[in-house]
């Protein structure tokens, strides 16, 4: 990570997770993680984006995760309905990406289930020290590779 980057996340970390000594010891005293240099890596460039632009790329996110699910539904219609929430051309980009090995094999549910399992990964994929703004923050590296795959193609199309 060269030296702009670095002060970037450091940036966004220090927006995110108070780095002051009141913060620490807040954090300390509530049993949440500290803060790591470690954690640098894990913050997405996503994290300060426009609302509307993380919805993009937690619809990828659970497009891809449900992808298999896709890929074997017969329903025109509820394919239909999938990608006229999350919009046809990032639908279409998803369906045309290679099928990721973190994928779900069960049946493809309802479009808004969709969208809650990319919101769900939008915040899986955070390191642990920013479970008080996020509370499902996991850590998750399955999580992030997904996400960093739909935030590419989010920003491909636009």
């Amino acid at each position: 990570m060269n030296r702009e980057t670095r002060a970037a996340k450091l940036a966004l970390l220090a927006r995110h997770c108070g780095q002051g000594r009141g913060a620490r010891f807040a954090r300390r005293a509530s049993g949440q993680p500290p803060v790591s240099f470690g954690d640098l890596a894990k913050l997405p460039d996503w994290l300060d984006a426009p609302e509307a632009q993380r919805a993009r790329i937690a619809a990828a996110a659970g497009l891809l995760r449900l992808r298999r699910a896709i890929d074997t539904e017969l329903s025109g219609p509820r394919l239909a309905a999938l990608a006229a929430a999350v919009g046809e051309p990032l639908f279409d980009a998803v369906c045309e990406a290679e099928v990721p090995e973190i994928v779900s094999a069960e049946k493809l549910p309802s479009p808004e289930r969709v969208l809650a399992v990319g919101t769900q990964l939008l915040e899986a994929a955070l390191p642990l020290a920013l479970q008080d703004q996020f509370p499902g923050a996991r850590d998750d590296a399955a999580a992030r590779g997904l996400l960093a795959r739909a935030h590419a193609i989010a920003e491909s199309l636009a």
